[in-house]
């Protein structure tokens, strides 16, 4: 049971992190604004506390957005724990 329940967040990040990849996506290539809303409605509730986090650090002097980024290595980070924790069992 616990490993199905690891399954399904390994999954879970896995998608997130598609999710990101597609919004750093569309943010370089026009795509239309339909397609622009929706991918701003999925990334935005990941995406906001990543900006303030960035905006008030070191990293916020930068005129790039990495916030992104640093979301993107954080979920696949967190995927990496769950396949870890799959092979252990």
């Amino acid at each position: 049971m616990i490993a199905y329940v690891i399954y399904c967040l390994q999954v879970f990040f896995t998608v997130l992190e598609v999710i990101v990849l597609l919004y750093m996506i569309q943010s370089v290539l026009y795509m239309g604004i339909h397609i622009q809303r929706f991918m701003l409605m999925l990334a935005y509730p990941m995406l906001h506390p990543m900006q303030r986090l960035v905006k008030h650090s070191v990293l916020g002097t930068f005129s790039v957005d990495l916030s992104p980024y640093i979301l993107l290595v954080a979920l696949n980070y967190l995927g990496n724990i769950c396949n870890y924790l799959l092979m252990q069992n």
